[in-house]
């Protein structure tokens, strides 16, 4: 079984070139003309969605995409919004690590405000919608105890008490303001999450300002190994924006002085034994947006998966893909029996508070989990209506 290919088909006309755009060795293809009312519209609500919004008004600017006046004047429209909402955004960030810090907690910034400052040439090429932040297992119940107490909500409860802190990838609240705050304590759900060091991602970081404040993200090596897993294993078809993140690290790694980080991507990469999510990524980002070509996107794209590693990732590479399957493929990395019993427990006889609202009795839980964990491997197809990638349904 192949890994399976996103291809550029899987996107509006131009919209590769966009998330490519000022990138060495990008080749477009970019429109000969300015595209139509509903092809540009789609375009646009596509850069939205690919946190491409930046390079898509910066494209328009260098005259690299043809646009008509009123489409230029969109675009510049539909960047301004986004930068408002990041604007915000940053000062959101701001006021939960500070709360944290009083409290004795800690917290890495994780994706675009950290990659947007310390990445990009122009933090306003990278835009996003909501904040991630990577917390300690150890600290996780008492950051969602301080968070609760400042007014967030959970949007989905734990199956057990514990599950936070041994199992999960983190859990996702939400303010009296209204943005999504998503804590981490691992990079992504399923059994690639379980194979990182957590303790790495914690000996070491580096600093980014972000609204004038000094903040703690994660060192370059492992900024690149999670843009990695969230380009590789995140949305599917592939989000541009992500792949984009992925480039503009690699140019740095793969630079006159990136040999140090590079090594040290590689050799977390085989620690961890995750070659294969590093490997994807940085193929897929070549393929589809060019950029830079060294060590690193040579040995990638010749990188040949084993079998497990393919199972693994078609669980990610899928529309339909699901949580539940995800879920289950844990329990073959999990450490122990003990572990396996209790992680099967929470998620097959989880809390009534964890179902309420959601399922009828434990007996529907159960068919639900195995109709996602079969829907999720391909072994039928997803029914009408039901959530595309699983993303709001929860293990």
């Amino acid at each position: 079984m192949a890994r399976r290919l996103c291809g550029a088909e899987e996107y509006p006309r131009g919209l590769t070139a966009v998330a490519g755009h000022l990138l060495p060795g990008s080749s477009g293809p970019w429109p000969a003309g300015p595209l139509g009312d509903g092809e540009w519209a789609a375009l646009l609500a596509a850069a939205a969605a690919h946190r491409v919004t930046g390079l898509l008004a910066a494209a328009v600017r260098d005259g690299a995409l043809p646009a008509t006046p009123a489409q230029a004047a969109r675009a510049v429209s539909l960047h301004r919004a986004g930068q408002l909402r990041v604007l915000g955004l940053e000062q959101q960030l701001v006021a939960v690590t500070d709360l944290l810090d009083r409290h004795g907690l800690g917290a890495r910034v994780l994706k675009g405000p950290a990659v947007a400052h310390l990445d990009y040439a122009d933090p306003a090429l990278r835009s996003y919608v909501d904040l991630d932040v990577l917390v300690r297992s150890a600290e996780i119940d008492a950051v969602v105890a301080v968070l609760t107490g400042a007014g967030f909500r959970r949007t989905l409860q734990e199956p057990r008490p514990g599950f936070d802190r041994r199992f999960d990838k983190g859990l996702t609240m939400v303010p009296p303001a209204g943005y999504e705050l998503d804590l981490h304590r691992t990079f992504v759900l399923g059994p690639w999450g379980r194979l990182v060091d957590l303790d790495a991602l914690w000996r070491s970081g580096q600093e980014v300002v972000v609204a004038g404040t000094s903040l703690r993200a994660l060192d370059r090596p492992h900024r690149f190994l999670h843009a990695c897993y969230h380009a590789a294993l995140g949305d599917w078809p592939l989000r541009l924006g992500s792949l984009r993140d992925v480039a503009e690290l690699l140019r740095a790694l793969e630079g006159p002085d990136g040999a140090g980080d590079a090594a040290r991507v590689r050799d977390a990469a085989a620690r961890w034994g995750v070659e294969a999510v590093v490997a994807a990524a940085v193929a897929d980002t070549h393929r589809l947006l060019g950029g830079t070509t060294g060590a690193l996107t040579a040995w990638a794209e010749g990188y040949v998966p084993g079998r497990r590693e393919e199972s693994w990732l078609a669980l990610h590479t899928r529309r339909d893909k699901t949580f539940a399957a995800q879920a289950l493929a844990t329990v073959a990395v999990l450490p122990g029996w003990r572990d396996r019993a209790a992680y099967l427990y929470a998620l097959a006889l989880p809390d009534r508070r964890y179902t309420t609202g959601r399922h009828r009795s434990p007996l529907a839980r159960l068919v639900y989990a195995v109709g996602q964990v079969r829907r999720g491997r391909g072994r039928r197809p997803p029914r009408p209506g039901t959530v595309r990638d699983g993303d709001r349904e929860g293990p």
